[in-house]
């Protein structure tokens, strides 16, 4: 909304200025004195289109690979998940991720999940999971992480 505003305002005002008090000293012709107003309107509306693209942005997360606020993330293994912020909600990589289920000595893990440690080669402040099925969290978890396929064991 406020992108929206910033950029009929960043039209409206340039052109009305321009068209009425700055232009009609030079041009003497009224179309063309509106066209190079509206021109010049136009203009610095594109600016602010480009700026309210980045302020729109600015505010959604990224997924896969790259980075979200300054922090380097990557999920490379299969069906692996990497945040860099913080999750509210559930992470589940299984199969039948409907709910949250662990058991154990099967491979699943639930809970809060915690950064992987400083590798060699790694920028402090990456999240990075790399394994099959792999979840890796920048920061807080509010819900449950499930890497197992069924609460039951495999599938026949």
């Amino acid at each position: 909304m406020l992108a929206g505003v910033v950029t009929v305002s960043a039209f409206a005002v340039p052109a009305v200025v321009c068209g009425l008090w700055v232009l009609p000293s030079l041009v003497d012709d009224a179309a063309t004195r509106w066209g190079v107003a509206s021109a010049l309107g136009a203009a610095v509306a594109a600016l602010a289109v480009l700026w309210g693209q980045g302020f729109a942005a600015s505010d959604s997360g990224q997924g896969g690979a790259g980075t979200a606020s300054g922090v380097s993330v990557e999920a490379s293994g299969a069906r692996s998940v990497a945040v860099g912020g913080s999750v509210k909600g559930n992470i589940s990589t299984g199969d039948t991720g409907t709910g949250a289920r662990h058991t154990p000595g099967a491979g699943g893990s639930t809970g809060p999940a915690s950064p992987p440690g400083p590798r060699v080669g790694r920028a402090p402040g990456s999240v990075v999971a790399s394994g099959d099925r792999s979840v890796a969290v920048g920061d807080g978890v509010e819900g449950d992480i499930t890497t197992c396929d069924q609460a039951a064991g495999p599938r026949p």
